[in-house]
């Protein structure tokens, strides 16, 4: 018997040093590609101020003060080329860069378009398409011919993409001009924004604070005023937690909404609970011009995916004048928000009630059960795809939390939620979540199914049009929160599950009443609440946004009601 045991521990032994040997050579090997794209972008970056200084600065801080319509405007009109858009961004850009690290890679050829647009443009028979010249950013996962999709992966560096995207072809055909990249955590499984290939992203608010994730460099570029429009993509609150992070505007379409086919995906084959890709802007306005002009014209995509259906943007839904019948809740039943968030929702609420709308209270059913079964489907095989992924890559410390969880076993998880629960029973649910077999996955769609239909039909009950409900547990935290509060998603990863449309407008910022309510009234129950109420503290100022979501190919609504509050708070 001792025999055995000595020949397991040598055994295992023997595993650790090998492995801990292949982990080090690939860790050295990898570092050299990454310090290579580190200096491979300080070099784009210069190029790309070299063109930007082309434009006189005078003119470039007259198209830089334009907002979104205005530029389209001045756009169409000719009143501002092309060129001088694409420079004055490049500029504005490369500033937001240098206070958050926010970019990965400048499109250079942008310039070349752009002056082949405004060459276009001095032909009389040319019609100029809707969104004319108008730059846009791209978060970098999205797929553009001749740049990398690297997910914050060093192992996936120098693979540059061979076409673009449907959608990035259909975004050119409307005139837009894809001008930069933006960064992401690692694996893009994680509202922070960091990786070990681009380094950290910060919110242009507070560096010590994260801009979110996983469209953080989005967020962080759009916050920052280096961008007037980008696009992100949400699978748990990607696109919404930066816009909320940073006090910007975004929406998730559901799924059906935009082509997929050709494009990429953090964990292939959820079936689901998918990504989709969805504008962030500077306002809610801006959003709506360009999703009027995109769906207007899906028939580009569905022509290319049929398994995008045509569903044309719907100027009805979203003009109409009959008032809406809306559900809110200020606490899900699973985390309690802060109470900047809170007030954010009834300040909301009662803007829509001024607006003349009905809001009645709505609770969103068994979010303890949601928790479970949203990790369950996004980790479908227990983590291993990512896990494995991280394993020949340097290892982002920010997501070592996740990693270590994927590591352990189902079995083990299981067997430790139970001594767990006795002291920290949410940890214990989500303990619970990693699927063991097909079986248990199969009862996970069949559930998360008949969710969908409950959480429905209790919206045509009272006769919902839009819920209205936080965008997060907390305003914008520390660089390390995201990882040791994994389940603060639970506001947003709710309407991936349902696959609603859902948004984020901007409302408020935390003041000095909300932080003394915060230490006196806020919850030390567990460690999440610890965690969150130690990581608020000291967040005096930084933006606080609002959600509004509707099932899907009824987003017009949820724009709409997006743009109702947005009008409130600012009157313009």
């Amino acid at each position: 018997m001792l025999f055995y045991v000595v020949l397991l521990l040598l055994g295992a032994g023997a595993y650790y040093y090998h492995f801990t040997a292949n982990r080090k050579k690939i860790i050295e090997r990898l570092e050299v590609v990454a310090q290579r794209r580190r200096d491979d972008l300080a070099k784009n970056v210069v190029e790309t101020r070299r063109i930007a200084d082309k434009l006189d600065p005078k003119r470039r801080d007259y198209v830089g003060g334009l907002d979104f319509i205005q530029l389209q405007n001045e756009l169409q009109k000719g009143t501002v080329t092309c060129v001088e858009a694409v420079r004055t961004y490049f500029h504005k850009a490369i500033l937001a860069h240098e206070k958050t690290n926010a970019v990965t890679c400048f499109i250079l050829e942008a310039d070349q378009q752009a002056e082949e647009l405004d060459e276009k443009a001095k032909q009389a028979s040319y019609v100029k398409p809707p969104m004319f010249g108008v730059p846009l950013s791209l978060k970098e996962c999205l797929k553009v011919k001749g740049y990398d999709t690297t997910r914050g992966f060093v192992q996936d560096a120098y693979r540059p993409a061979t076409e673009d995207s449907i959608q990035i072809e259909h975004y050119k055909k409307l005139g837009l001009i894809p001008f930069c990249q933006t960064n992401v955590p690692q694996s893009l499984l994680s509202y922070n924004c960091s990786n070990p290939l681009f380094g950290t992203t910060t919110n242009p608010f507070d560096s010590t604070r994260t801009c979110g994730g996983s469209s953080g460099g989005e967020g962080a570029l759009i916050g920052g005023r280096g961008s007037i429009i980008g696009i992100g993509t949400d699978v748990g609150g990607s696109v919404r937690i930066p816009c909320h992070f940073t006090g910007t505007a975004g929406i998730k379409p559901s799924k059906m909404r935009f082509a997929h086919r050709g494009g990429g995906a953090s964990v292939p084959g959820k079936p689901m609970i998918d990504a989709n890709d969805g504008p962030m802007a500077q306002d809610v306005r801006a959003n709506v011009e360009f999703l009027r002009n995109v769906w207007g014209d899906i028939d580009f995509q569905s022509d290319r995916d049929p398994y995008c259906p045509p569903v044309h943007w719907n100027e009805s839904l979203y003009s109409s004048e009959k008032k809406l019948r809306v559900g809110y809740y200020i606490d899900d039943g699973w985390f309690t928000p802060t109470p900047a968030l809170q007030r954010a929702v009834l300040e909301s609420k009662k803007h829509l009630e001024n607006a003349g709308h009905t809001v009645i209270p709505f609770y969103p059913p068994r979010l303890t059960k949601v928790m479970q079964l949203y990790f369950r489907a996004v980790c479908l095989d227990g983590g291993q795809y990512v896990l494995n992924k991280l394993l020949k890559d340097i290892i982002e410390p920010t997501i070592r939390f996740q990693v270590t969880l994927w590591m352990v076993p189902t079995w083990v998880q299981r067997i430790l939620s139970y001594p767990v629960s006795l002291v920290f029973p949410r940890m214990a649910v989500l303990m619970q979540s990693l699927t063991r077999d097909t079986f248990e996955l199969r009862e996970a769609y069949a559930d998360i199914e008949a969710y969908r239909e409950e959480y429905v039909g209790m919206m045509m009950k009272d006769n919902l049009d839009v819920i209205l409900c936080p965008a997060s547990v907390m305003p914008a935290p520390q660089h390390d929160i995201p990882s040791k509060v994994v389940s603060g998603v639970s506001y947003t990863c709710l309407y991936n599950l349902l696959d609603f449309g859902a948004g984020v407008v901007p409302v408020t910022t935390v003041s000095k009443s909300d932080e003394e309510k915060l230490i006196n009234e806020y919850p030390e129950t567990d460690k999440w609440y610890q965690t969150v109420k130690k990581a608020t503290i000291g967040a005096i100022g930084m933006p606080i946004g609002v959600q509004v979501a509707a099932p899907p190919f009824r987003e017009e609504a949820v724009l709409r009601t997006m743009r109702e509050i947005e009008l409130a708070i600012t009157g313009k």
